[in-house]
């Protein structure tokens, strides 16, 4: 894992390793502009492909263990997710995930990350570059707790054929197959893939998901870049507690995406960007619940099916004004339309459109002095207008050491579902005296109706940051310390509906209202440790404290420490030894996990990497909880020990 800056939109494809190992690494940081490792406005962590390989994991989850502050759960063990900071949901609402600019958030339901994440195939990575820290000012609503931007390889890079294969405990069976192939104009790639396992034992929580990705890398001419991207996937996940109110049944998600991407370089001091995206993403979730009302027996449908498409349309550009200031400014506009008659009781799509105008400007007044001022302004069809702001300074005490001070304010957007829910139970039970009210099917009750009152949830965070390179020992350390304050927390209210069949048994339903969130303060740090030519260490740990705002147990939502540790080895032999280790202090995960007690992961690989004749070959074996497991969103869930190996050829 290496210290560096984040590259804002994915910009970076032709940034190579030696910029990252060299003395002044050059990459284009969070604020969207090219800058030195050192004058960053933040805090960020890089993780490249071979950390990756290293690590032996099969979900993009399970990589960001390694990030200071993240925490890992399953709700079960077909919906993996990580979170900064805090466990306020198990969806990853409050974070923002982009894959080569292309953002991942899907404001179906209760706003998610998790689900796009589950699609991407860990063989095409180029790096992963995770933000620790809001950025609103930058890359708008819902950059609320942090940013990881996902950078695939270039088709350029990934010419020929890769076959690999897993296999292990739990049903994993994984599959990838990759054929790249062009020349120096033209570049193409095509990935299939599979990912299979049964998820936890005594769960029912086993998972399908295989997805095709094209990707097409064009060099019109020596100052044009184009890319351009299609991909589908198809996921099935085991779901419910076996419950009356919570059965058993297989949801089902597919979805159909595009990118296209232009870079022109207008001159040596002066570039611009477009790009255009399109995804859609149905979903299939339905399930027969039964109880009582009033003494009698009653059974109904719940279903959270339903469609939605997402356009965006963005313009960057960036430009030198003279050697001691800098400027970028662009746009983008975004609309999503949904179409889920159970979920909104309309047949009509519903649709929204955000509009969004951002600027970051770079002033050097002193040799060792960097002051940086971003800003976001973006209108949203349902809550009107937002600013988002972010102010730093960096100063260089030495090249090798910098401190950076910081405030920046973010937001998040609600929902389609936390805006316009209605959501009811319809009477299917023939014979029960609940009897039709207008010759319409009598609803006999609701579980989400919203008053689509609700605004945006703001956070305002303060940060101190380190950043040290001790070449002597080969050591770097990046260390951040801050306060987040959060204000109009969306959370869920219980409310009595009339009932005309029934008077004494009113209709109960939940409505989404603001109420003040909790004020978290902490520090955090990594270290990045090289002792020997074949040996790296590498340490992340969070200290943090939450006061609660207004939601009970509130404060149980963060641990008070987080920690994790990685060794990396080269054996004798070509043999590679990797061990990672996960803890925190006990925490509680929002929305039904309870208070799990110092869960604690250890995870263990061995490769070899070898040639026949022309094929170059890598075979593995991962241990994930060789210590025997640990309990992980529920008490009575658990994530215990499981095997794989795997065999990967490139020809």
């Amino acid at each position: 894992m290496i210290v560096l800056p984040a590259a804002a939109d994915h910009a970076a494809d032709h940034v190579t390793e030696s910029d990252y190992f060299g003395d002044l690494p050059v990459v284009l940081s969070v604020s969207r502009l090219e800058q030195p490792l050192s004058e960053v406005p933040g805090s960020v962590t890089v993780i490249d492909r071979d950390l990756i390989r290293r690590s032996g994991a099969r979900e993009v989850a399970e990589v960001l263990r390694l990030v200071p502050g993240f925490l890992f759960t399953s709700r079960n063990g077909a919906n993996p997710q990580a979170a900064y900071h805090s466990g306020m949901d198990v969806f990853g609402s409050r974070m923002q995930v982009y894959v080569d600019g292309r953002s991942l958030y899907s404001s179906y339901l209760f706003g998610d990350t998790h689900l796009g994440l589950r699609g991407i195939v860990l063989e095409d990575i180029e790096r992963i570059e995770v933000l620790r820290g809001s950025n609103s000012a930058s890359y708008g609503a819902n950059a609320f707790l942090g940013v990881v931007n996902i950078i695939t390889r270039n088709a350029a890079d990934s010419h020929g054929v890769t076959l690999s294969a897993t296999v292990g405990d739990k049903g994993i069976d994984d599959n990838v197959a990759r054929v790249g192939w062009g020349n120096d104009k033209a570049s193409f790639r095509i990935t299939g893939a599979r990912r299979v396992d049964h998820g936890l034992d005594r769960v029912y929580d086993e998972s399908h998901i295989s997805s095709v990705q094209f990707r097409g890398d064009f060099v019109p001419t020596p100052n044009d870049e184009v890319m351009f991207q299609l991909g589908a996937g198809q996921t099935a996940r085991g779901d419910g507690e076996g419950t009356a109110g919570n059965p058993f049944r297989t949801t089902n998600q597919s979805d159909a995406r595009a990118l296209l991407r232009w870079r022109h370089q207008i001159s040596p001091d002066e570039k611009l960007e477009l790009r255009a995206s399109y995804e859609r993403e149905a979903f299939s979730d339905i399930a027969r619940v039964t109880g009582t009302l009033g003494g009698n027996p009653i059974s109904a449908m719940q279903d959270n099916s339903g469609s939605v498409t997402r356009q965006e349309l963005g313009l960057q550009h960036s430009l030198v004004l003279n050697q001691g200031l800098r400027f970028v400014w662009g746009g983008e506009w975004r609309h999503e339309s949904l179409t889920s008659p159970p979920l909104y009781a309309t047949t009509d799509s519903i649709s929204l459109h955000q509009w969004r105008g951002f600027g970051t400007i770079e002033w050097r007044p002193h040799r060792q002095w960097l002051l940086q001022a971003s800003g976001m302004q973006e209108g949203h069809s349902y809550t009107g207008s937002a600013f988002s702001p972010r102010v730093s300074a960096s100063f260089h005490a030495t090249p090798d050491h910098t401190l950076r001070f910081g405030v920046t304010k973010s937001q998040r957007a609600p929902t389609f579902y936390e805006l316009r829910a209605d959501t009811r139970l319809y009477n299917l039970s023939p014979g029960n005296p609940l009897v039709a009210i207008g010759g319409q099917i009598p609803v006999y009750g609701w579980l989400y109706r919203s008053s689509g009152t609700i605004k945006p949830e703001t956070l305002i965070t303060n940060e101190i940051g380190y950043l040290g390179n001790f070449r002597s020992v080969n050591l770097k350390v990046d260390a951040r310390a801050f306060v987040e304050r959060m204000n109009h927390r969306v959370t869920v209210q219980g409310l009595s509906i009339p009932n005309p069949a029934f008077p004494a048994f009113p209709y109960d339903s939940k409505d989404f209202v603001n109420r003040p969130g909790p004020h978290l303060h902490g520090f955090e740090y990594q270290f990045d440790w090289r002792p020997l030519p074949d040996t790296r260490l590498m340490l992340a740990e969070m200290h943090m404290r939450i006061a609660r705002g207004s939601v009970v147990d509130e404060e149980q939502e963060a641990p008070y420490r987080n920690t994790s540790l990685t060794w990396l080895q080269t054996l004798p032999g070509g043999f590679e030894f990797s061990a990672i280790s996960t803890s925190s202090t006990p925490f509680k995960w929002a929305a039904g996990g309870q208070v799990i007690s110092t869960p604690r992961q250890l995870d263990v690989r061995l490769g070899k990497r070898f040639a026949v004749g022309a094929t170059r070959a890598e075979v593995s074996l991962t241990v994930q909880g060789i210590n025997g497991g640990h309990q992980i969103y529920k008490i009575n869930q658990r994530l215990d020990r499981r095997a794989f190996a795997t065999l990967r050829l490139d020809f």
